[in-house]
């Protein structure tokens, strides 16, 4: 009667379903999702090497928020950084279960009950980043063929695997339309770079960037001067296809030691927090600077970031002494300063 009662309740759960163990519903689970190539490496990878020798002998059912717990302490104490741990492998893992859910396997998710330290977002250092002088100089010193990958970076805020896979058709009208990035993955031994969606975005999906005439000038320049590579890419290798970012990072890295910065921490992301600064000190909104990166969602921004919008104290005292005692100051003249912090080191 329990049982009937429960199916017409829809929570009725299949005691043989939740005896499956681990290891075999997360490899029949992998096996039916609709996924990039790249992307199902990279949960088969986590199956394999952590999900699996850690609770893989364990039931659907038998499987409890404290395990999932002391799994991810025990991938931390292994070496993987939270951020990893927390942001990617959470990923497969919630969905597994999510799915044991909906399939009736269990009634809850351990994932969903499992309480987890949340990662701090360290706020950008905006002095210790290049100013706009060694920005050029950075551009002068790397590959001449790849300086457009620094103008983009640091006019645009792109990542190192979206400059990677800019064509000249992605720019019209002042904008640059964000299709896919490259990402390194291993087949057969050998590292490759092969197209994926954006960060945070589903297949097909993209992103605007406006584009400073600076840097749309730099990108005819070097079109005019070094055309383009396989399939439109501005990005090449030596050997006219895809570039890795791991030859990227390499080639960046000497880049600004040959410009005379060996000793600043200074990687090709710098120049992404150069152009997220910037913009924000200038007076660019939040929501508009996250759009333009590409966050999953504001508060990232605010996180990273907040702390360098121009203070508005002046302006607020303004407005709410207007509105608290209803005096007519709505000609007042509010002295609003938005100056960029970090270009005004570039003549330092």
């Amino acid at each position: 009667m329990k049982v009937e009662n429960d199916k017409r309740e829809h929570t009725y759960l299949d005691p043989e379903a939740g005896k499956v163990p681990v290891r075999v519903y997360a490899r029949e689970w992998l096996e039916r999702r609709s996924i990039k190539d790249t992307t199902r490496a990279n949960y088969e990878r986590f199956i394999e090497l952590h999900l699996i020798p850690r609770i893989g002998s364990k039931t659907m059912l038998g499987v409890g928020p404290s395990d999932i717990e002391k799994m991810c302490k025990s991938m931390c104490d292994g070496g993987l950084s939270r951020r990893t741990v927390y942001h990617s492998i959470m990923v497969p893992l919630r969905s597994i279960f999510n799915s044991a859910v909906a399939e009736k396997c269990i009634a809850e998710s351990p994932v969903a009950l499992a309480v987890l330290p949340k990662i701090k977002t360290k706020r950008v250092d905006e002095k210790s980043l290049p100013n706009a002088k060694a920005v050029r100089e950075i551009s002068a010193a790397i590959r001449k063929d790849w300086a457009i990958s620094v103008s983009l970076m640091a006019g645009c805020g792109l990542r190192i695997g979206e400059v990677l896979a800019v064509k000249h058709t992605d720019f019209e009208d002042g904008v640059l339309r964000l299709r896919r990035q490259f990402v390194r993955i291993k087949r057969d031994g050998v590292y490759k770079a092969e197209l994926s969606p954006l960060k945070a975005r589903e297949e097909g999906e993209w992103r605007d960037v406006p584009v400073p005439p600076y840097v749309q000038a730099a990108v005819e320049r070097h079109v005019e001067l070094y055309g383009v590579g396989r399939d439109g890419y501005l990005m090449r290798a030596h050997h006219g296809g895809e570039v890795l970012d791991s030859n990227y990072r390499t080639d960046f890295k000497r880049a600004v030691k040959n410009a005379g910065y060996g000793d600043e921490p200074w990687t090709a992301h710098s120049l992404r927090h150069f152009f997220a600064s910037n913009a924000i000190a200038g007076g660019v909104s939040l929501l508009e600077v996250s759009r333009w990166l590409g966050h999953a969602t504001i508060q990232i921004t605010a996180d990273i970031y907040g702390h360098l919008t121009p203070d508005s104290g002046d302006k607020l005292r303004v407005v709410m002494d207007r509105v608290l005692s209803g005096a007519d100051v709505a000609g007042a003249d509010i002295e609003y300063r938005a100056g960029s912090v970090l270009t005004a080191r570039a003549e330092e």
